[in-house]
């Protein structure tokens, strides 16, 4: 879980040494902001700094500014998704349809790719290919230097059948992938199975980098009591956290039936944006199931630095996530630097992190009652 040189690629054979090259200079491309985007270019920005390595970040103001406070050293340079819009085009960007959308991203991959060239950058690395493989192509043929390497990192493998996809969309996503890889990027996903279910392109599998730690270990139980207090959780019970708000793909109310079926001194902490419910319909949900007391919620946007302080007030970090989960999880990432035991769905990138890494237990996705075994079963509930 910490950060890392790429493993060996698809296939298995040790990456060409045509790929090994003196890198002085790189920027990091994000064309989004919030959530995990910041605490993901952060990672890599310090991990090359100590390194020796320049770095510059590109993209979005809210972006960059994160970034660049977290690590003064990177120079960050302003490039918005919507030229002239601020950090509250998020919205209208997910509103436009495909083609309209896939014009902005083309429009700003061509304009990050010269700001880096122009930068003198060695390797141009884009943080998010996840939709922005299409217009890519069309960025990276349009290129007139290719002497800038490019990289970039896949997160999701939605395309994938197991994970609920329309027959079409693997093939056509191998497609991409291979046109990219002959374009001269290289994809690395962080997922040794994924990798192999994607089997095509450039492709490299890398631990995910762990998360950087905003407290010290003496201030961790204090920061655990404040929010324990802040939430009305009595100082005794055990917390069950589900981060990630109330997502359909995040099971936060599969979490809720099966704490139905668990004792009385287990709680549930549901944090994070409302999605699919809203807070008085969770909570209402709740009543019916007699587990007021038992729910804590906090069904708004919570601020980066105040992320970690859920986490240190809770026993275990649930992902009671639905089988179409195709990605890594942010929560898994956190919970793991911490030292937090992670109980998660048996499903794609979590079930593999879970194991490979000893990180807590797994139970059969979209089963309240199998939840509620795995949690009476792991030791120390």
């Amino acid at each position: 879980m910490t950060p890392a040189e790429p493993e060996k690629p698809a296939g298995g054979e040790a990456a060409p040494s045509a790929h090994r090259r003196d890198v002085r200079v790189v920027a990091l491309i994000d064309p989004l902001w919030g959530g995990h985007h910041g605490g993901y270019a952060v990672t890599l920005a310090q991990g090359l700094t100590d390194r020796g390595i320049r770095v510059q970040i590109i993209g979005p103001a809210p972006f960059v500014e994160e970034v660049c406070r977290a690590v003064p050293q990177a120079t960050g340079h302003i490039l918005p998704l919507f030229p002239g819009t601020g950090p509250d085009s998020g919205p209208a960007y997910y509103r436009l349809g495909r083609i309209a959308r896939d014009r902005v991203n083309l429009r700003f991959l061509r304009a990050a790719l010269r700001m880096a060239d122009g930068l003198g950058a060695d390797t141009a690395h884009l943080l998010w290919l996840d939709s922005f493989l299409p217009p890519l192509v069309a960025a990276l043929a349009g290129r007139k230097n290719r002497a800038m390497a490019v990289r970039g990192t896949l997160h999701w493998a939605y395309f994938l059948q197991e994970f609920g996809a329309r027959r079409f969309s693997q093939p056509v996503h191998r497609a991409l992938l291979r046109g990219l890889g002959a374009l001269g990027l290289r994809v690395m996903m962080h997922s040794r199975a994924l990798i192999k279910g994607v089997q095509a392109g450039e492709l490299d599998a890398a631990p995910h980098p762990a998360h950087p730690l905003q407290f010290q270990s003496e201030q961790c139980e204090e920061v655990r009591q404040a929010v324990r207090q802040q939430m009305d959780i009595p100082p005794q019970v055990t917390v069950l956290l589900a981060f990630g708000g109330t997502r359909h793909d995040k099971g936060s109310d599969l979490a809720l039936e099966a704490l139905a079926l668990l004792p009385p001194h287990v709680h549930l902490l549901v944090a994070g944006s409302a999605h699919a419910f809203d807070a008085e319909a969770f909570r209402e949900r709740g009543e019916r199931l007699g587990l007021a007391d038992r729910l804590h919620l906090h069904l708004e946007y919570i601020a980066d630095e105040d992320v970690e302080g859920y986490f240190l007030a809770a026993d275990a970090c649930l992902l009671p996530y639905r089988r179409y989960f195709a990605g890594q999880s942010g929560p898994l990432i956190i919970a793991a630097s911490l030292g937090l035991p992670v109980l998660a769905a048996d499903v794609g990138v979590l079930a593999e992190m879970v194991e490979l890494y000893s990180l807590g237990a797994l139970f059969a996705p979209e089963d309240p009652a199998a939840l509620a075994r795995c949690v009476q079963e792991f030791d120390g509930m």
